[in-house]
């Protein structure tokens, strides 16, 4: 059964049924309230017939007496303590089929005021019994015995009444059902609809979802709507992702395969086309990786890594980042950090997200790098990496985050500096994992300059931080790498070799 035959089916079934108690509680509380009243009025009478009855049994004989206070609709009898009739019971009733069977009805003493409802003969009445003290002193009953026929034909009317009134009121209630069951499953057959559009378009579409802030079907569209947003731009993403990849990974390829030919050519004959041939393929095998690396990176979100939140100090993050940069790749690294400060974030994932930049900063700079660490005194903390290099251009700057953007990468790729276009897309993620603002500003021949603003305002020094400071290389002062020797300025390489003019932390 279809949802929009369920709304209906159910609405009209359950709006008849609340009506059908309706009217069966209706019926049922007039007719109680209508009998007790008309018992406690046969009550009323047959206690004045009783006193009566009473103060002329001594005078008239029980039958003429009987007969006297016989009532018009009913019938009148005085029962003995044996269960006989006194006198004959007597009727006033031209009916002679009423008489009669209020007649036959049973002899039932009782020395207590009663009332009761009885049926003969498919006829209602109520039979009242009031006690009485005859004239030789014995407790009789008067019993009086009236018919409730017209109680009865306004009950019948009551009843005809209701039914007609509730057939009439389901005419409304199904027509409102109808609208009901019309008005929800509207938007959820245009909503089917529109996904059985995308499916076989394969072209993403929206609904449309109203003004009604609190209709639940406008907040199923709304949310509809932003799902299919997400979905659409992941697919472009995804495609730009895929088409880039495809494009990236086939020029390292493409040379490799070439010099490879090359090598089986005349790689024997010829040692300086083998070397050339073995540094090319050696070059774009390590960007390879480092290309497959980051894509792997971007293709897991970084909130699903792990994040270890403690109190960290920015300013040993930096010393840290600046002295293993030195050791990679031997480039001279001034860290400004007078004090220490404090935020709460991953440090690890902090040094992972500096040496991103610090690498960004090498490929397109050879001056000196610095990494300045600030904040405290109620002003934000900040890390700074700050180069000065070709810099990038106003136009350029806001392509930065993309995914394979890389600036003038014919220059960069011709000199060896350009990387995949992937590092800084990486950061961002990794920024806005830990909740860090990051802005870059950039001039063409100048250098550029990335700043990471930390939630929170860096604490100033305190006695927990001087004990951390005096870890700290003073301003100025050289921070060597644990290879690096006491009187030069040598930094081990991760090739194994020493350079004389290697790099050093400031």
């Amino acid at each position: 059964m279809k949802l929009k035959s369920k709304i209906y089916l159910y609405s009209s079934v359950l709006f008849a049924a609340l009506l059908a108690a309706a009217c069966i509680s209706i019926y049922l509380l007039f007719e109680k309230m209508s009998l007790d009243a008309e018992s406690h009025r046969f009550e009323m009478e047959a206690e004045l017939t009783a006193e009566r009855i009473s103060e002329s049994a001594s005078r008239t004989a029980p039958d003429d007496l009987l007969r006297a206070y016989a009532p018009a609709d009913g019938m009148l009898r005085v029962v003995e303590p044996d269960g006989t009739s006194l006198a004959r019971p007597v009727t006033a009733s031209e009916d002679t089929q009423l008489s009669e069977r209020l007649s036959s009805e049973p002899y039932a003493y009782t020395a207590a005021h009663a009332a009761e409802r009885l049926r003969s003969g498919g006829e209602g009445y109520i039979r009242v019994s009031v006690p009485v003290i005859w004239s030789d002193g014995e407790v009789l009953s008067v019993q009086i015995s009236r018919s409730i026929a017209d109680i009865e034909d306004r009950f019948n009317v009551l009843k005809t009444v209701l039914v007609i009134v509730a057939l009439l009121a389901l005419i409304p209630a199904i027509l409102a059902s109808t609208v009901l069951a019309n008005r929800i499953v509207k938007p959820i057959a245009v909503l089917t609809g529109t996904m059985g559009d995308i499916r076989r378009s394969g072209r993403f579409q929206q609904i449309e979802t109203g003004q009604q802030p609190g209709d639940e079907l406008a907040e199923m569209g709304r949310t509809f709507n932003e799902m299919i947003g997400l979905l659409e731009g992941n697919f472009a993403r995804q495609e730009r992702f895929v088409s880039d990849a495809s494009h990236e990974l086939k020029t390292p390829l493409t040379i490799i395969e070439s010099y490879a030919s090359l090598l089986k050519r005349r790689g024997k004959e010829r040692p300086e086309v083998f070397d050339e041939a073995v540094d090319a393929i050696l070059s774009e095998s390590v960007r390879m990786r480092e290309l497959t690396e980051r894509l792997l990176h971007l293709a897991r979100s970084p909130e699903a890594d792990s994040l270890e939140f403690t109190d960290a100090d920015l300013a040993e993050s930096a010393q840290d980042s600046a002295r293993a940069f030195v050791r990679a790749y031997g480039r001279d690294i001034e860290v400004r950090a007078p004090e220490p400060v404090f935020v709460r974030t991953d440090p690890a994932k902090v040094r992972q997200l500096l040496f991103i930049l610090l690498d960004n900063a090498r490929k397109y700079s050879e001056d000196r790098i610095t990494l300045e660490a600030s904040g405290g005194g109620g002003q934000p903390a900040e890390l700074k990496v700050i180069d000065r290099g070709i810099g990038i251009s106003a136009e350029e700057l806001p392509k930065v985050f993309d995914r394979f953007y890389r600036v003038d990468s014919s220059r960069t790729r011709s000199t060896g500096a350009g990387g995949s276009g992937l590092g800084l897309s990486l950061a961002q993620d990794l920024a806005q994992a830990l909740d860090i603002r990051i802005g870059i500003r950039s001039e063409e021949g100048t250098g550029t300059t990335v700043t990471l603003q930390f939630p929170g305002a860096g604490a100033g020094a305190g006695a927990g931080e001087r004990g951390l400071r005096d870890k700290l290389p003073a301003r100025g002062r050289r921070a060597r790498s644990e290879d690096e020797p006491e009187n030069g300025r040598r930094t081990s390489r991760p090739d194994g070799a020493d350079s004389g003019e290697g790099g050093e932390v400031k």
